[in-house]
């Protein structure tokens, strides 16, 4: 159960819960996806379809822009997907107890009807899923296991008193990252049974011969994601110029959001539009052969629960620089396997790019080698 869930007639959003539950299905087990797809008042989605881009830069939130009214049901990549709109009146809300009781009641019912009896519950997302998760799991002597993408700031807020006996009922808790784990249990606690649930990558995605050479300084940058403020795309181009000046780099944008405009406006100032190009969104398999012909991916976002770009960078041997404190810390170590910054630091990234100019090409391929 998750309120984040790809689909072919969703525009945004995320495929990573996807990944895994459609390697579940390959593995020949049966899985059922329940996606609590959030609705709001309509005159959000008013506000959503004039200022998408914005809304969306802001908070670095999902913003849909078409309002759900009716369940859906479809078959993806093997798995059973049943999209049940639940409305609630605010974003970082409470669902009201009648659309909570509603879903429940939608979900037996759907079971009922297929004579499917879930052995294991898994919810992404507190809210609303530790409430759902916890009741299914006494209906059906299941087990439960909640899946932390944050580090579970809300939970206290939204359940108020009812928080520890719903958190009681989880059996195992699952973290997207190191520091998930470490802000979880800052307000939790030290969970007793607990794993990291991180992301992967297909294995096809990894080369198999490093040919990289990193003969001279870094010359080719990438950055690949939304260009929205949290993931500070405007600070790669500063960092860069402060380093190099006006020659002898070039920057690749693969994505899109509200921030392409401001950096236009920072690389027209700086007169570098021949060095910064803006790739929109492609295909995989283009973006792997992005990353292919770069020599290094930043990406030194805030609020990043892990990053898949991430790994397929890393995958493909190109200098990975993340943030530190954030998803991606503990896969990256910083100076073995690629480099971590604060998140949007402008002249820590700058010293970085410096360092890493500074070492031996060897040296360069050796944490390149050790990346994939």
């Amino acid at each position: 159960m998750t309120t984040i869930y790809p689909a072919p007639d969703l525009k945004y959003g995320t495929p990573a819960i996807h990944y895994f539950t459609r390697e579940w299905a390959k593995l020949g087990y049966k899985v059922k996806v329940i996606h609590h797809q959030v609705v709001y008042p309509t005159f959000f989605y008013l506000l959503a379809k004039l200022f998408r881009d914005k809304i969306a830069s802001l908070t670095g939130a999902i913003v849909n822009t078409h309002k759900e009214k009716e369940d859906k049901c479809f078959i993806m990549d093997g798995v059973e997907v049943h999209r049940n709109p639940i409305f609630k009146w605010i974003p970082q809300g409470q669902f009201s107890k009648k659309k909570i009781r509603k879903q429940i009641e939608k979900i037996l019912k759907l079971n009922s009807d297929s004579g499917f009896i879930p052995d294991i519950i898994i919810g992404h997302f507190s809210n609303p899923q530790l409430e759902i998760v916890s009741t299914l799991k006494i209906k059906y002597s299941a087990r439960a296991c909640m899946i932390m993408h944050d580090n579970g700031d809300s939970i206290k807020r939204i359940y108020k008193n009812r928080y520890n006996e719903l958190m009681n009922k989880i059996d195992i808790w699952g973290f997207r990252s190191l520091p998930v784990k470490i802000g979880f249990e800052n307000n939790f606690g030290e969970q007793r049974r607990n794993f990291y649930c991180y992301s992967g990558i297909p294995e096809n995605y990894i080369v198999k011969t490093n040919n990289r050479k990193f003969e001279g300084n870094l010359n080719q940058f990438l950055y690949i994601g939304e260009l929205i403020k949290r993931k500070y795309p405007v600070t790669l181009v500063n960092s860069v110029h402060s380093v190099y000046g006006e020659k002898g780099f070039k920057i690749s944008y693969i994505g899109r959001g509200a921030e392409e405009v401001n950096i236009r406006h920072l690389t027209k100032s700086l007169k570098l539009e021949d060095n910064v190009t803006f790739e929109g969104f492609i295909p995989r398999d283009q973006i792997l052969k992005k990353i292919d012909a770069s020599d290094c991916m930043i990406m030194i976002s805030q609020g990043e629960a892990f990053g898949l770009v991430y790994l397929e960078s890393m995958a493909r041997g190109c200098i990975t620089i993340g943030s530190r404190n954030e998803g991606i810390d503990g896969v990256i170590k910083h100076g073995v396997n690629g480099f971590l910054c604060e998140a949007g630091n402008e002249k820590e990234l700058a010293q970085i790019i410096r360092q890493i100019n500074q070492l031996t090409p060897a040296e360069r391929k050796q944490i390149s080698d050790n990346a994939i």
